[in-house]
């Protein structure tokens, strides 16, 4: 193989007839009301991104869940948590009925944490209420 091409077969790094432009220093084409040449392709556009797939709405549950662990009950508000972290990445992995259930797991530990935390903030104020009214007497 010889490093030296003949006029009809360009080297890779060569422009090709459509991308030569008459004179040096002239906008390239489709800048300033110029025309392409025959044959050439479309003047580059920048593109929007693929949006891809959006699929339905599904609530992820997170911000809840970590309001309950760290107020309410944390063994549970782990486990919601962990679900509601599962939401987005079966979302994005097209599996919406997995991102469903995770959903709904993440919905039914949220609300069992939330009932567990108020559960022992009433039995709190119950027992709080009852030994101040018992050690009044003294």
């Amino acid at each position: 193989m010889s490093g030296t091409q003949g006029p009809s077969q360009p080297d890779w790094g060569d422009s090709t007839e459509w991308q030569r432009q008459p004179g040096q220093g002239q906008p390239p084409y489709g800048a300033g009301g110029q025309q392409p040449p025959p044959g050439a392709p479309p003047p580059y556009a920048p593109q929007q991104g693929w949006q891809g797939a959006t699929g339905p709405a599904i609530q992820t549950w997170l911000v809840p869940a970590i309001l309950v662990t760290l107020f309410c009950f944390l063994p549970t508000g782990i486990a919601a948590i962990v679900f509601a972290s599962q939401v987005n990445s079966k979302k994005s992995a097209g599996d919406y009925a997995g991102a469903q259930r995770a959903s709904n797991q993440a919905r039914l530990w949220t609300l069992i944490s939330l009932g567990v935390g108020l559960l022992f903030g009433v039995i709190i104020i119950i027992a709080t209420a009852a030994s101040s009214g018992s050690s009044s007497g003294y």
